[in-house]
């Protein structure tokens, strides 16, 4: 297994298919909008995307197998997280006879196609600004796009986000966690002392919006004990299409 360099991105596209842990992180990689390392073995490929998420495409076969343990499981110092996504038997057989590992399940999801669609108005005092780069530099939380874009020129070129804004303070905030040719994938958050007032719904609504006037599909994911994240993307109007594993160090 090789390491390859962005010039041969490309080649790798004919190796991501259609598949229960979705297309659009190895996409965005293989597609030069996000960051992420791609290494290709004997008619396989791992693609790592920029959040730690990492899928793999073709035969995999043992050997290949053992490597990304070795490597990026088990090794001392991987430069940040990784995250495995597998929805094939044997893959997920091979790893659980692993020692060091933590094995979960997570849900995919996906918009209906065809919907007519605009967001809800804003409470009054509210209002929704786009990410810029000021907002990608001082905004703080758990899910921002810090988690999936390396700075704020590359979220800016190839990304987009929305952020409810109250008194001059970050309510509520929707992006493009990871954006390929055809789909994007939804990150929100809100703020602790902004929760429980439907501003979510809001956020995301704007991200929607968005998906549909540049005519790609909505995604959303989420592991299956979120049940806070699965609530909000089912009264948003998705729906679960395939379930598949994570596996973690």
């Amino acid at each position: 297994m090789k390491k390859i360099d962005a010039d041969s991105y490309e080649s790798i596209l004919k190796y991501i298919c259609k598949n229960p842990c979705g297309t659009v992180y190895p996409l965005s990689i293989a597609e030069r909008k996000q960051y992420g390392d791609i290494y290709l073995g004997d008619d396989s490929v791992l693609l790592w995307h920029y959040s730690g998420f990492a899928y793999i495409f073709g035969a995999c076969g043992e050997d290949f197998l053992e490597q990304i343990y070795r490597e990026f499981l088990t090794a001392d110092e991987v430069p940040r997280r990784f995250i495995l996504f597998t929805a094939d038997p044997a893959i997920e057989q091979f790893f659980q006879n692993k020692t060091g590992l933590i094995q979960g399940r997570r849900y995919n999801f996906e918009y209906p196609q065809g919907t007519d669609f605009s967001p809800a108005p804003l409470p009054q005092g509210y209002e929704v600004l786009e990410f810029g780069s000021d907002l990608f530099d001082s905004i703080d939380g758990r899910i921002t796009p810090h988690f999936s874009w390396g700075n704020a020129e590359e979220f800016t070129r190839n990304g987009v986000g929305y952020c409810i804004m109250h008194e001059g303070r970050p309510a509520s905030w929707a992006f493009s966690a990871a954006v390929s040719s055809d789909e994007l994938d939804i990150g929100i958050e809100t703020s602790p002392d902004y929760r429980h007032k439907g501003l979510a719904v809001l956020a995301a609504e704007q991200m929607i919006r968005y998906c549909i006037e540049q005519g790609k599909r909505p995604v959303w994911a989420c592991d299956t004990g979120n049940t806070a994240s699965r609530r909000l993307a089912e009264k948003l109007g998705f729906s679960i299409v395939s379930e598949y594993t994570t596996i973690r160090r």
